[in-house]
């Protein structure tokens, strides 16, 4: 038997922006690539990554770009891949409600 798939995990949708994000242009992270590691291994630190992000004028837009497109790697607005994935699956309990 065959279950059903769960919508908060349907396919990504992308927008003619998503290939150019003008936010990312304002991204902190940006100013520290080569010297941060915002995709850290299975099992490796993100706060690094996380300290960029908590001072990042564009966090907010990042975290929802990572949302929307279900990036599936890194840290993305402050979030690891783990917390995205339970984000978007408490925002999608809270929607069904």
């Amino acid at each position: 038997m065959r279950s059903r798939p769960d919508p908060g995990l349907a396919e990504p949708v992308y927008l003619e922006q998503d290939l150019a994000p003008a936010w990312q242009q304002f991204a902190a992270c940006v100013h520290h690539a080569g010297r941060v590691d915002f995709f850290p291994a299975r099992g490796e630190s993100t706060r690094d990554a996380k300290a960029v992000c908590a001072g990042c004028p564009v966090r907010d837009e990042c975290l929802e770009f990572a949302l929307r497109l279900k990036v599936a790697h890194g840290v993305w607005g402050g979030l690891s891949e783990r917390e995205r994935r339970t984000l978007r699956r408490d925002r999608h309990r809270a929607t069904s409600r």
